[in-house]
């Protein structure tokens, strides 16, 4: 549906436009024509703020980043950024397509780069070396960037849709897939997600 009204085209409304088109439609249907319908103004308008479709995408993954709230000082080292991992998984399934974007255009702007600070600043506190540090920021990255992919494109033999995943498996040739079966049809996530946590954790409390 057109927005109605006279409200002024800017960067910031055209980027949250796109956002919630998106998460209403998916990423495929996305284009200049359907979004500056959306705004009710020509596609042509869009350009005076967004220079081409790369930017809007680019544009996308930081309206992303920028729901991500640190969690407050007051907390331990450990649950503060257990939490803010915690909520960077929730923007996976708040915004699934949009969030899949950080793999395939991720942000290289500031908007990104406090992120990384707080959470560097936060283990230097805690008392961890820098390169430690650093080496633990990548590893709860690509740990929760992975996981949520997974969750969102739905793990490989997990049956979902018309895919029926391991049940299809040959219990003759893959014995020890099969015995998964029931616990692949009822997989507590959130649960599987806070087990990854956990083993990330118990090392780097060993490295403090």
């Amino acid at each position: 549906m057109a927005v109605t009204g006279r409200q002024p085209l800017s960067r910031r409304r055209i980027l949250e436009a796109a956002v919630a088109f998106v998460d209403r439609e998916g990423l495929d249907a996305l284009s200049m024509r359907k979004l500056g319908g959306e705004l009710g103004v020509e596609a042509m308008s869009l350009y005076n703020h967004v220079p081409n479709k790369g930017a809007l995408l680019d544009g996308m993954v930081e309206v992303l980043l920028g729901e991500l709230e640190v969690p407050p000082e007051g907390e331990g080292w450990e649950d503060r950024i257990r939490d803010a991992y915690r909520r960077f998984r929730r923007l996976a399934h708040d915004h699934p397509d949009i969030f899949s974007l950080l793999i395939t255009r991720p942000p290289e702007a500031m908007y990104g780069v406090w992120l990384a600070e707080e959470f560097l600043r936060t283990l230097r506190e805690a008392g961890f070396e820098p390169r430690m540090a650093l080496h633990a920021f990548r590893a709860l990255n690509s740990y929760t960037v992975g996981y949520a992919m997974a969750e969102i494109r739905d793990f490989a033999l997990e049956p979902g849709g018309s895919r029926a995943g391991a049940l299809q498996l040959s219990e003759e040739e893959f014995p020890h897939i099969s015995e998964l079966r029931q616990h692949l049809e009822g997989v507590d996530r959130d649960a599987e997600f806070e087990f990854g946590l956990d083993l990330i954790f118990t090392g780097l409390r060993e490295l403090a």
